[in-house]
């Protein structure tokens, strides 16, 4: 596959259809991609169906199909079950396939797993995103992309049918993760940071929905503000974006970096005691903007 090839027909893989994987999947249906999917909940597997994706119901099912696979599981754990668990796709990947790993994941792991896809002759692609739910769903996902040139080349135009920047960062695997984990340093210490202003202003009696219009239209402003700050101004934590523990995995990520790298990341050590919190106060679940409560549920 080259980008000057016509998509159409072309076999793609997609594992993983929660919040991100389902934009996704509708636009690598949208660029002309036959689209196989695979996922635990009986659901999402009903919903590709209804789009036009084909489940892969077994492992060969995928692998006889497609030559590339796009994954976009929750974590490194999630990851090694879908490639060497019970069920898993390494063993009856085609040589020369291509696994395209999304999400957000140990540097260290993703570096290890290459070289263990290497043995089986199938190349990595590391090429962790953001954007969020909005940006999956647009197509405009920011892909911050690392591997062997001539194959991330051969993959580009499955990263562009999601992607409206593809950055690459050179051809050692594990470099697009840690990007990842530097990105996700700064969005959680920005959600917490403006979790913090916001419940300041509610105590001191102002309001929320003025003070957020104000601090959004001045150097104060960052796009978690202006993304998250209406969900902490409403309350409206049950529809989620993105859970708080999904920051507590990332910046768990993020920490655990910095001590292989002896660098001290106090700013982001500080956020992962936010949102710890409020995950210890049983809002997990909710979306990532419930971590002003650890200010506003308080007296």
């Amino acid at each position: 596959m080259s980008q000057s090839n016509q998509s159409t027909g072309v076999a793609v893989g997609l594992v993983g259809l929660g919040v991100m994987g389902r934009g996704v999947a509708v636009n690598l249906l949208k660029s002309g991609f036959k689209l196989f999917g695979r996922d635990v909940n009986p659901e999402a597997l009903s919903w590709l169906e209804s789009i036009g994706g084909h489940v892969a119901k077994t492992p060969i099912a995928m692998t006889s199909e497609c030559e590339v696979i796009v994954s976009f599981v929750v974590n490194d754990a999630q990851t090694e079950d879908v490639l060497f668990g019970e069920h898993g796709l390494a063993s009856t990947m085609k040589s020369d396939s291509v696994f395209i790993a999304c999400s957000t994941m140990s540097p260290k792991y993703v570096k290890d797993l290459a070289q263990r896809l290497a043995a089986h002759r199938i190349h990595l692609v590391d090429a962790p995103v953001s954007g969020g739910k909005n940006g999956a769903l647009n197509g405009t996902l920011t892909v911050m992309m690392a591997g062997d040139p001539v194959i991330c080349e051969r993959v580009k135009p499955v990263l562009s049918s999601f992607g409206g920047n593809i950055f690459s960062l050179g051809h050692e695997p594990g470099k697009g993760s840690q990007m990842k984990v530097i990105n996700q340093l700064l969005c959680g210490v920005h959600i917490a940071a403006a979790a913090e202003a916001l419940a300041m202003a509610k105590r001191n009696g102002l309001p929320l929905d003025i003070s957020l219009d104000i601090l959004k239209s001045g150097a104060a402003s960052s796009w978690m503000l202006a993304d998250r700050g209406p969900r902490m101004v409403t309350e409206s934590f049950d529809d989620v974006a993105s859970a708080v523990d999904i920051f507590v995995k990332d910046l768990g990520l993020v920490l655990d970096s910095a001590r292989q790298s002896t660098f001290p990341a106090s700013m982001a050590h500080a956020a992962f005691l936010q949102f710890i919190e409020a995950s210890s106060h049983g809002h997990g679940r909710q979306d990532d903007s419930a971590v002003i409560r650890n200010y506003t549920d308080k007296p």
